[in-house]
């Protein structure tokens, strides 16, 4: 009960009068995790952030990961806007080394579409696509595409 100041009456308050946002439907979006990211490879050709800033390749990625940040896990591969690869390269197919510090099970994987030859490559568990290497040149997977 709310007391009426201006004439000492005592009357009802409306229960629930504002509209209340609704939720409509919880889908697992991906997110993005920087947690392993290895900028010390390739050997003698390290991808770090600065450099994807200094080649002007951040901006891109961001803007990409936020795209990437509106669909589910089912959605993004599906629509091939994740690629999964399974198993790490192997040696004659890649630059990089397998990091220490990521488990060897994980189901590696890249984020195309920042503009030509740049991805990224990491791996994704449930939602979570984690960021391992910034790969610039195509070195990770190496194809016809890359050299």
């Amino acid at each position: 009960m709310v007391r009426d100041r201006s004439k000492s009456k005592v009357k009802a308050r409306k229960e629930n009068t504002r509209e209340e946002r609704k939720v409509t439907g919880n889908r697992d979006l991906l997110t993005f995790s920087f947690k392993f990211l290895d900028q010390d490879q390739p050997k003698g050709k390290e991808e770090t952030i600065q450099l994807w800033e200094e080649k002007g390749l951040l901006k891109p990625l961001v803007n990409r990961l936020k795209e990437l940040s509106g669909l589910t896990r089912e959605e993004a591969f599906s629509q091939k806007q994740l690629k999964n690869y399974g198993d790490f390269p192997p040696n004659k197919k890649t630059d990089f080394s397998h990091p220490v510090h990521v488990d060897k099970n994980v189901a590696w994987g890249v984020i195309e579409g920042i503009g030509g030859l740049p991805r990224v490559a990491g791996f994704i568990q449930e939602s979570t696509f984690y960021v391992v290497f910034l790969d610039s040149n195509h070195r990770f997977w190496i194809s016809s595409f890359g050299q």
